[in-house]
């Protein structure tokens, strides 16, 4: 780049860290700010469902701290800071900072990487303010923390976070209870026949489901009423409800917005001096909370913001579900397209294949020791 620019990220979870990572490769002049609501510290987000299972304490989750990441980037990084807004015609950033002064900060280029916040349920009792939940590591601290000398969890939802969860309390001998509006597990994900696989594999470590409901009231000492008419007794309360984009700053800058941040094919907003990575982002309607596009991604924006020409490309990425007691990985079919399930295998053993009429494989489903045709299926649904 001939001349330096004020780019600014805010967030410091995977995205933003590994966009300033993937830019500093190329550009060492440019200045660099990342502001962040949390500590700073660099870790794995995808690691915090298995540690209890790989026996790591939050404190050994945390790659780095925001002292040597600082130094490591040649970045300042404003740690425990509120964004509020961004206004686009004059180019600033207004943010709180933890002793609650207000700050003004120019900039040239900004990278949205704020991620996704859980969606909020309402629901009653004197115990709902308990509810726990995990989107990032100092939530994850907490959780640990009010673990101690619990035997009951109760987890509120079944999809990717709740199962994973469930299986990793499971392994080190806590009792489980699932509790979902859903008819299967990871219904957003796979096709009912997978998720039983997976319910059936939970259940052989002891885990309860309570699906097709909801919990009507949550009082205290963990008394659940559901709206099937139980009662469920726990010692903690975990929702994992499931996570939405964080839209609030993009609509203070009045950028586009659908269920994400609107961008094009090079992580453009609708403001060119804008873009977006990561959970907060939708590129072509899509959106894709997870580790794989991010790093992709992350790479991509850094060589566009340093003048190379390039676009995301419409790779095929699979989801690897972390449940150990029946692995499982999927390409989810595009909601467009119709087609039908086709199945093999028995247990926890299950093969979906997912063609359309014109019976190209558009998708698939693996769990168990299926899992290892994903290879073999990713070239196939790409020649087809």
């Amino acid at each position: 780049m001939s001349n330096a620019l004020s780019i600014v990220i805010i967030g410091t979870g995977l995205a933003g860290y590994l966009f300033a990572k993937e830019l500093r490769k190329r550009d060492s002049q440019s200045v660099l700010t990342l502001l962040t609501h949390s500590d700073g510290h660099f870790y794995s987000k995808p690691l915090l469902s298995t540690a209890l299972t790989q026996h790591k304490t939050p404190d050994q989750l945390a790659i780095t701290d925001k002292e040597a990441m600082g130094l490591q980037l040649n970045a300042e990084i404003i740690t425990r800071c509120a964004v509020y807004k961004i206004d686009t015609q004059h180019k600033k950033i207004a943010y709180r900072d933890q002793h609650n002064q207000d700050h003004l900060l120019s900039y040239d280029k900004i990278v949205l990487a704020n991620g996704a916040q859980y969606k909020s349920i309402a629901f009653k009792g004197d115990a709902v303010d308990e509810i726990l939940s995990v989107n990032q590591l100092e939530d994850y601290r907490l959780f640990r923390e009010k673990l101690i000398g619990k035997k009951q969890v109760a987890i509120l939802g079944s999809g990717l976070i709740g199962c994973e969860f469930t299986n990793d309390l499971l392994n080190v001998g806590f009792a489980v209870s699932m509790i979902s509006p859903d008819q299967a597990l990871l219904q957003s994900w796979v096709p009912k026949k997978i998720g039983d696989a997976l319910q059936s594999a939970l259940a052989t470590l002891g885990a309860q489901f309570y699906l097709n409901t909801v919990p009507e009231k949550i009082n205290s000492g963990y008394d659940i009423v559901l709206s099937d008419g139980k009662t469920i007794h726990s010692n903690l309360v975990f929702a994992a409800t499931g996570i939405q984009p964080d839209l609030s700053l993009a609509k203070s800058a009045g950028l586009l917005v659908n269920r994400g941040v609107i961008v094009d094919d090079h992580l453009q907003t609708s403001d060119p001096h804008i873009y977006a990575l990561g959970d907060c982002a939708e590129i072509n309607g899509a959106l894709s909370m997870y580790v794989a596009p991010i790093m992709q991604n992350a790479r991509i924006l850094a060589m566009i913001l340093t003048g190379e020409n390039q676009s995301v490309p419409k790779a095929i990425m699979p989801v690897v579900i972390k449940t150990p007691v029946c692995p499982i990985v999927c390409v989810p079919p595009s909601r467009d397209i119709q087609g039908e399930w086709q199945f093999e295998g028995t247990g926890v053993n299950v093969q979906g294949l997912f063609y359309d009429n014109q019976q190209h494989l558009s998708g698939f489903a693996l769990s168990g020791d299926t899992v290892k045709e994903k290879t073999r299926l990713l070239k196939k649904m790409s020649d087809d």
